[in-house]
C-alpha cells in the first residue's frame, strides 16, 4: 500500500511539473510591469488590477501605440513552445474611437505584435521596426454593450498559429504569425479607462 501511494505522489508531482501555472493578480508588482504617470495619462497598479486611464485625442499612427501609453513585462514561459494566457478587462465606453488590446512579442516599442478591439472590429498587427509588416481583420461585436463592458480575453498559441477568443468567442485566428519573445503587455488610445487583472499563464 505504501508503494502504490509513494507512486501516486510522484506521479502527481511529475503531472504538476510538466504542467505549470502562474496568475498575476496584480496584488503587487511581482511580474515587474512598467508603471507610468505623464499629462497624457497613467498607467498604473491600484485596487489589485493594472488600471489604463487615457486621456490623448491626438491622432497617431498604429505603431505609436505601444511607444506612447502601454505597460509590459516579461512573462515566465518560452513562447515558442506555445502557450495559453488568460485575463480580465474592465472597459469603459467601447466607441468613439477608442482603442485598447493586448501587447505579444514584445521585444521594444518598435518590435511587437498587437492584438486591438475597436468599435466592432478585432485586428492583429504585426509591427517591425516600427512599420507594420502584417494585419488580419475580423468582424467582432462585443455583446455586453459599450459601456462598462467584461471581458474574459484567452490567447492560445501553438505552431505559428495564435486564437483570441473574448467572452468564450472567437475575435480572430491568425496563422503563420511566429512569437518568439515572452514579452507581454497592454495598451490603450483615446480618452478611455481600461482594468486588466487576473492574466493566467498555464504553459505544457
Amino acid at each position: 500500500m505504501k508503494k502504490i501511494i509513494l507512486c501516486l505522489l510522484c506521479t502527481i508531482t511529475i503531472s504538476l511539473a510538466s504542467h505549470s501555472q502562474q496568475i498575476e493578480t496584480f496584488d503587487s508588482n511581482s511580474w515587474n510591469w512598467t508603471e507610468i504617470s505623464q499629462p497624457k495619462g497613467k498607467v498604473y497598479i491600484v485596487d489589485g488590477v493594472m488600471r489604463l486611464e487615457s486621456k490623448m485625442d491626438k491622432e497617431i499612427l498604429i505603431t505609436e501605440f505601444v511607444a506612447n501609453f502601454s505597460t509590459h513585462c516579461y512573462l515566465p514561459l518560452d513562447p515558442q513552445k506555445g502557450f495559453h494566457i488568460k485575463c480580465n478587462a474592465l472597459v469603459d465606453k467601447i466607441s468613439d474611437g477608442k482603442q485598447f488590446g493586448i501587447i505579444l512579442d514584445y521585444t521594444d516599442d518598435m518590435n511587437c505584435v498587437l492584438f486591438m478591439i475597436e468599435d466592432d472590429i478585432a485586428q492583429i498587427f504585426r509591427i517591425r521596426e516600427g512599420r507594420i509588416v502584417g494585419k488580419q481583420k475580423a468582424q467582432f461585436r462585443i455583446q455586453e454593450g459599450k459601456k462598462k463592458a467584461k471581458l474574459d480575453i484567452e490567447m492560445t498559441y501553438k505552431s505559428d498559429e495564435l486564437e483570441v477568443r473574448v467572452n468564450d468567442v472567437q475575435a480572430i485566428l491568425c496563422k503563420n504569425i511566429p512569437i518568439k519573445s515572452n514579452g507581454f503587455g497592454f495598451f490603450a488610445y483615446g480618452k478611455c479607462k481600461v482594468d486588466f487583472d487576473n492574466v493566467e499563464i498555464v504553459t505544457d
